[in-house]
C-alpha cells in the first residue's frame, strides 16, 4: 500500500516560507512654498523682535513642518525636539565663535587654551547634535536614533577641525612669519578621507528602532568627487581670468571699466563655487552615501541628477536676489521636494509590518531615546 504525498503547494506544511518580495517606495512632500512662506515670515519677525531668542522655537516649527509633510507609504514623519535644547546649542555656537575670534587678543597662552578647548568640545557637540536630531524624529510612532560613540566622534571630527584651525592659529602665534600658515596645507590632501570618515560616522550609526544601519563605502571613492569639483573650479576660474585680462586690455586705463570687470569675475567665482562645485559635491556624495546605507529588510537609494540640481539652485539664487530674499522659503521647499523625489526606499514586504516588528522589539525605550541628552548645534 502506497501513501499518497501531496506535492508542495500554497497550503502544504512542507512548503518553504515565501520570500518577501522587494517593494519600492517613494518619499513625497505634501507642503508648498506659499504655506511655508507664512511660517517663515512669522518666524523671522518673532526672531527679530526677540533679538534672536525665538529662532530656536522657529527652527523647531520649521523641522516639524517639513517632517510632518514628508510622507512614506501613507504615513508621515514627525519631530519632537525641545526648543530649549536648540537655544542652548545656539548660545554655545555663539560663545565658541566669539572665543575663537578673540582667543589670541589677550595672550598666546590664553588663545592656545581656548583652541584646545574648542578642539576637545567640537566632536562631542557634533555627536550630541546628531543624537538630538535623529532621536527626536519619528515614523509611525517609532523613533529614529544614533548610537555613535564619543571615541568614534573624535576620530571623525577631530582631524578636519584641527586642519581647519591650524592656519589661523599659526598666523596668530607668529604674525611676523605668515608663511608658517601654509604648513598645514598638505593635510588638505587628506580632506577627502576626512570627509569620508565623517559620512561613515553619520551613516553607519543610524538606528531605526533597534535596527542598526549598514554602511559600506571605501573612503578613496571620495577623491574622485574632489578631483572633478576641483577641475570644474579651475577651468571656470581660468576662463574668467582670461576673459577679465582680455577685457581689461581692451578697456585700457579706465577705472570704471576695470571695476566692472572685477565685479564680473567675482560674480563668476561665486557662481562656480556655490552653483556648480557645491551642488555637484552635494549630489555625488549624497548619492554615494545614501545608496550604500541600508537596514535589515530595508534599502535606500539616492538618484539625484547633478545638472538638474545645478539648474534648480541657479534658478533659486536668481529669484531670491530679484525678490530681495522673499523667494527664500520657496527655494527651500523646491530643494527639499527635489531631493525627496530622488530618494527611494526598497522594503522586503510591507513597511507597516516592518515598522510594527521593529517597534515590538524596540519596546518603550524608543519613545524616550532623545530624553536627557543631546543639543542642537546647527542653524
Amino acid at each position: 500500500m502506497h501513501t499518497l504525498i501531496d506535492p508542495p503547494g500554497p497550503f502544504s506544511l512542507d512548503a518553504p516560507a515565501p520570500i518577501p518580495q522587494p517593494r519600492p517606495l517613494s518619499l513625497a512632500f505634501t507642503g508648498d512654498g506659499r504655506e511655508y512662506f507664512r511660517i517663515w515670515v512669522v518666524n523671522l519677525l518673532l526672531s527679530l523682535a526677540t533679538f534672536g531668542i525665538y529662532s530656536a522655537w522657529a527652527k523647531v516649527r520649521r523641522l516639524q513642518y517639513f517632517d510632518r509633510n514628508t510622507v512614506l507609504a501613507g504615513a508621515s514623519f514627525d519631530f519632537h525636539g525641545n526648543p530649549r535644547a536648540v537655544l542652548v546649542g545656539r548660545l554655545l555656537s555663539v560663545v565658541m565663535l566669539v572665543a575663537y575670534h578673540y582667543a589670541f587678543g589677550f595672550s598666546s597662552s590664553f588663545g592656545m587654551v581656548v583652541i584646545g578647548g574648542l578642539l576637545l568640545a567640537f566632536p562631542w557637540l557634533m555627536r550630541g547634535a546628531l543624537r538630538f536630531r535623529l532621536g527626536n524624529t519619528s515614523y509611525r510612532g517609532l523613533r529614529l536614533g544614533f548610537d555613535g560613540s564619543v571615541g568614534q566622534a573624535y576620530l571623525a571630527w577631530l582631524p578636519p577641525a584641527f586642519t581647519f584651525l591650524m592656519p589661523g592659529v599659526l598666523l596668530a602665534l607668529y604674525p611676523e612669519k605668515p608663511y608658517l600658515a601654509a604648513l598645514p596645507v598638505p593635510l588638505y590632501l587628506l580632506w577627502p578621507l576626512m570627509h569620508a570618515q565623517i559620512r561613515r560616522f553619520q551613516h553607519a550609526h543610524l538606528l531605526f528602532g533597534d535596527q542598526h544601519a549598514q554602511y559600506a563605502v571605501k573612503s578613496r571613492r571620495f577623491y574622485r568627487f574632489y578631483l572633478v569639483a576641483g577641475g570644474l573650479a579651475l577651468v571656470a576660474v581660468l576662463a574668467a581670468g582670461v576673459a577679465a585680462g582680455v577685457a581689461g586690455a581692451m578697456a585700457g586705463n579706465k577705472p570704471g571699466v576695470a571695476l566692472f570687470i572685477g565685479l564680473g569675475v567675482g560674480v563668476v567665482s561665486v557662481y562656480v563655487a556655490y552653483l556648480l562645485v557645491g551642488p555637484y559635491m552635494v549630489v555625488r556624495v549624497s548619492n554615494l552615501a545614501w545608496s550604500n546605507t541600508s537596514f535589515p529588510g530595508l534599502r535606500i537609494r539616492s538618484t539625484l541628477p547633478a545638472r538638474a540640481f545645478m539648474k534648480l539652485q541657479t534658478k533659486n539664487v536668481l529669484l531670491t536676489l530679484l525678490t530681495l530674499g522673499l523667494y527664500r522659503p520657496f527655494a527651500v521647499v523646491n530643494v527639499y521636494r527635489f531631493r525627496l523625489a530622488h530618494l527611494h526606499i526598497e522594503v522586503d514586504g510591507d513597511i507597516e509590518a516592518t515598522a510594527a516588528h521593529v517597534a515590538t522589539r524596540a519596546g518603550a525605550a524608543g519613545d524616550s531615546v532623545a530624553d536627557g541628552f543631546g543639543i542642537d548645534l546647527s542653524w
